[in-house]
């Protein structure tokens, strides 16, 4: 009987602990909502940057990220015409947690472009 005690404080102790060390970070995804391939995907943010070789139509790459200092998240890749599109995405903090979405579009007239949606946890 002792041992299945001690046992069921160990564990609910280690569930605590696991519980109160959700560590900080971001979870960066990329959407790629255009009707063609993204290639040579970089993604920078302060201290680092994450990339992948190809996102195909209407998938998307997770990443978890852990910026060093506050600033910007910027994204770079190139388009099927071999040029490099980059643009500016949301600001990040040092210790922050959440989720940043970075949804890569093209229009009918064949023009990239960006936006994000940032959900942050307290």
């Amino acid at each position: 009987m002792r041992l299945k005690v001690g046992i069921l404080a160990v564990l609910l102790t280690l569930g605590f602990a696991a519980a109160a060390c959700r560590s900080s970070g971001i979870d960066v995804t990329v959407q790629n909502n255009a009707p063609v391939p993204i290639r040579n995907l970089e993604v920078d943010y302060p201290g680092a940057a994450f990339g992948a070789t190809v996102i195909a139509p209407g998938k998307s790459y997770w990443y978890h990220i852990k910026p060093s200092s506050d600033g910007d998240i910027s994204l770079s890749f190139e388009t099927e015409t071999g040029k490099t599109f980059r643009e500016k995405g949301p600001s990040v903090q040092v210790g922050g947690r959440g989720k940043v979405v970075l949804i890569v579009e093209q229009d009918a007239r064949q023009q990239w472009r960006m936006r994000s949606q940032t959900l942050t946890y307290r």
